[in-house]
């Protein structure tokens, strides 16, 4: 039996590290793991909105700029947790004509599509032709908070997989905020996910970017 009371503090320190180090190491290393745990989870950023678009941006210093305008649109004062994103996939192709989605791409936008991950999206007026089939978009139309009759803007009329003609997107094309991005915006429209869990906030969104009173 070892009699720590008659050493010396330095001799109790240098039996104490010799024979539970390990358990030392051990314990610190847990603690700091359940600190990293707590401290990421204390200041992780709760991403609330998603603006997607499906195109090249050619200044992407405006992004984050964008995003600032969105979070306030979308975000209560204060909660400085949650944030609205802007997301853009690159397209492929020569020409307006001939621009599509790279199968990585596609794969990763049909994941998102499928657990409400985006919200509002800006895309080629074909594409929206092709998705709206799927019934990928919401109907503009039917949203009671949106006034279209007040749109300047070109209302894109597509058909949903129920073969029926209805308003799924606004055009973009005299959109000051995108053209500033560098995104080209001839044909290209803008409309709201089907699948979003924030259809209210998108509404908000597209009324704003639109100035809809």
């Amino acid at each position: 039996m070892v009699d720590l009371k008659g050493m010396s503090r330095k001799k109790k320190a240098e039996y104490i590290w010799e024979y539970y180090r390990i358990h030392i190491i051990g314990t610190i290393a847990i603690l700091f793991i359940i600190g990293s745990i707590i401290h990421s989870q204390v200041t992780k950023i709760d991403y609330v909105f998603n603006l997607t678009v499906i195109g090249n941006i050619v200044d992407e210093s405006k992004i984050s700029n964008l995003e600032k305008q969105l979070t306030k649109v979308v975000v209560k004062e204060g909660d400085g947790r949650k944030q609205a994103v802007v997301t853009s996939i690159p397209l492929e192709g020569s020409s307006s004509e001939n621009t599509q989605m790279s199968s990585q791409y596609m794969q990763k936008f049909i994941a998102q599509l499928s657990v409400g991950e985006l919200d509002v999206v800006i895309l080629d007026k074909t594409m929206l032709e092709n998705f709206a089939k799927q019934d990928m978009f919401v109907k503009l139309d039917g949203i009671s908070q949106l006034n279209l009759n007040s749109l300047k803007n070109e209302k894109v009329e597509a058909s949903g997989s129920d073969n029926k003609k209805a308003v799924y997107a606004i055009n973009v094309e005299d959109i000051k905020m995108f053209k500033e991005m560098g995104i080209d915006t001839r044909n290209k429209v803008i409309g709201i996910i089907s699948t979003s869990k924030q259809k209210d906030n998108a509404t908000v969104v597209l009324k704003w970017m639109l100035n809809v009173k």
